[in-house]
């Protein structure tokens, strides 16, 4: 039995179908608990795990970055409250950007998650299958950014395309520059991905002025880890967003 099952109240159930999984998670009190502990979810995985479960929440809220993914989830999930947020339901106010039927509703949610968690502006780094580095300002506003390799399929080329060249691990060498082959390829991938990141963010702080800057996704500590910046690792910042325009859509303070 999930630890949702525990609680005698019905909750509303957040699911956030990325690029390669579906994520789902719950509030309990002003935490966040996901749904099992298996992470990530494929879309029938979960359509299982729901229809294992028809006590456990009132009402199921979705963001997804994939088409096919919500049409499955519409048609299988037909017998639930199913509620979608996607590019088309964020107020037009609160968007600075040129195609909003092509943006990833995800970025917007978490900045719009990160941005609830503090009064200026912020950064998001989302370091998952793709890495986003996005910009919101102190009103919420959402100006847009860049859309990168995630951090494993950065580093996962050369073993793939030049498999005679020798692993390692994702660290900065102490000397510059790499006076060994394994110094050359750490520099080459932590070190590229390192400077290619404070690069932007040093972009967005000449544009823009200061920011607070939060982490999320499934890279979020190794990300962390690379950057020499105070940060804020908050895994749950997408659902954060969704529950924060799903209550402004119903005018729930």
């Amino acid at each position: 039995m999930s630890k949702i099952d525990s609680n005698s109240s019905k909750k509303a159930l957040y699911l956030d179908a990325g690029n390669s999984s579906i994520k789902g998670a719950y509030k309990n009190g002003v935490s966040w608990e996901t749904i099992h502990t298996k992470e990530k979810y494929t879309a029938s995985e979960l359509v299982q795990w729901i229809d294992d479960h028809p006590e456990s929440f009132s009402q199921i809220v979705l963001a997804s970055v994939r088409k096919d993914v919500q049409d499955a989830i519409r048609h299988q999930l037909s017998h639930v409250e199913l509620i979608e947020l996607g590019a088309e339901d964020i107020p037009r106010e609160l968007l600075d950007y040129e195609t909003v039927e092509t943006l990833g509703v995800d970025r917007f949610l978490a900045c719009y998650g990160a941005t609830n968690q503090t009064n200026g502006s912020v950064v998001v780094i989302d370091a998952g299958t793709a890495l986003t580095i996005d910009f919101m300002d102190q009103d919420s506003v959402y100006h847009g950014g860049l859309i990168a390799p995630g951090l494993s399929s950065f580093t996962g080329i050369l073993p793939q395309k030049a498999p005679a060249l020798p692993s390692v691990e994702l660290e900065i060498p102490e000397t510059w520059p790499g006076k060994s082959t394994i110094d050359s390829l750490k520099w080459g991938q932590a070190g590229f991905y390192k400077m290619a990141m404070e690069g932007v963010l040093q972009q967005y702080e000449e544009a823009f002025g200061e920011f607070e800057l939060f982490i999320t996704g499934g890279d979020a500590r190794k990300i962390e880890n690379l950057l020499e910046r105070e940060c804020k690792v908050r895994p749950f910042l997408v659902f954060d967003g969704m529950q924060r325009l799903e209550h402004r859509s119903r005018n729930i303070k």
